[in-house]
């Protein structure tokens, strides 16, 4: 199935390049190598044969710690595509620096990610429940998930009535992160299931709430409910989770990693912690249930602040500004 996949990838990408003639093509990077053997190294290669510019993005954190394990003949066909590349995209300053060795630095630019406001509208900002915490994402050691469950009894034993709600797939095994992004130490695997189990099976059940994937209106209720958002992930690109929760007003707790280190300030419009400190994590998350009304400036800053940096129109004309720059010029 593998192969016949790859083969009806190569035949379509040739097809649509033969019959449009496109001056530019955007193609999103994978950072595994399993990802680079199996499709991008021949994308670029065919689009630079083919005689078409190439847009990469890469909407992560971790491809340069995870190139450095590839092999050396995988090495050596990357760099020699990525050559031709006409522009890089990152989604945060702090990601620049992915491509050293292999893009020119004035052809590596930012993107930051884009959410359409409208439909993260909330009337009012004050509307929540002041029990609920909220975590968004994979539930795996890499996302956080196993460091906020062990927050849990630290908080329950001064908030009894506290609710940790968290909102995706337990997937065991990780995929693609398996580096600690702020200090480039590999990631110590921890089974999710396990962590999931003993909480269930402790005294602090009753705080711990697992929601599953939820969508559209679903995740609207569950955003305008939400007290705290708290993402403590070991690496990121730019997460969609926070930026939906800071488009409708939260306060977010999260770890100085990809754009989140660009955009929150730590004691401004939320906090920062590092990867790990389940300790300083939990003294976050009490001092927000504390001082409401810090909470509630913390939320509003954020509110305003999306509204003002991330609206889709504002980035979908940074992204037409590179195609056209990238048309126009050989970057």
């Amino acid at each position: 199935m593998m192969v016949i996949a790859f083969f009806s990838f190569i035949s379509k990408l040739i097809y649509m390049i033969i019959r449009y003639r496109p001056e530019v093509a955007y193609y999103p990077i994978t950072p595994t190598q399993t990802g680079w053997i199996g499709r991008d190294l021949w994308c670029l290669l065919i689009c630079r044969l083919l005689k078409v510019k190439t847009i990469i993005h890469l909407r992560g954190s971790h491809f340069k710690l995870n190139f450095e394990s590839f092999l050396p003949i995988v090495k050596k066909f990357i760099k020699n595509v990525c050559s031709n590349v006409s522009l890089a995209l990152v989604q945060a300053s702090c990601l620049c620096n992915q491509f050293d060795g292999l893009i020119q630095k004035n052809r590596v630019r930012v993107l930051y990610n884009a959410i359409d406001v409208n439909e993260y509208n909330t009337s009012n900002i004050s509307d929540y429940l002041p029990n609920q915490i909220l975590f968004m994402g994979h539930m795996t050691k890499a996302k956080g998930y196993c460091d906020l469950v062990r927050v849990i009894p630290i908080v329950a034993e001064k908030y009894k009535n506290i609710k940790f709600n968290f909102v995706g797939t337990l997937r065991e095994g990780e995929r693609g992160v398996f580096f600690d992004q702020t200090n480039g130490k590999p990631l110590e695997y921890e089974n999710p299931f396990s962590v999931h189990w003993d909480i269930l099976d402790s005294k602090y059940k009753s705080n711990y709430e697992h929601l599953g994937v939820i969508s559209g209106k679903k995740k609207i209720e569950v955003l305008k409910r939400t007290n705290i958002f708290i993402l403590p992930s070991y690496s990121e690109g730019f997460s969609r989770a926070l930026l939906e929760a800071m488009t409708m007003g939260k306060p977010v707790i999260c770890t100085p990693v990809g754009a989140h280190k660009d955009i929150i300030k730590d004691g401004e419009n939320g906090f920062i912690v590092m990867p790990g400190d389940t300790e300083t994590i939990a003294k976050k998350i009490i001092t927000l249930l504390k001082n409401t009304k810090q909470r509630e400036n913390i939320a509003a800053k954020n509110y305003r602040y999306v509204r003002e940096n991330f609206h889709i129109n504002f980035i979908a004309q940074q992204m037409k500004d590179y195609i056209e720059q990238v048309v126009k010029e050989d970057v």
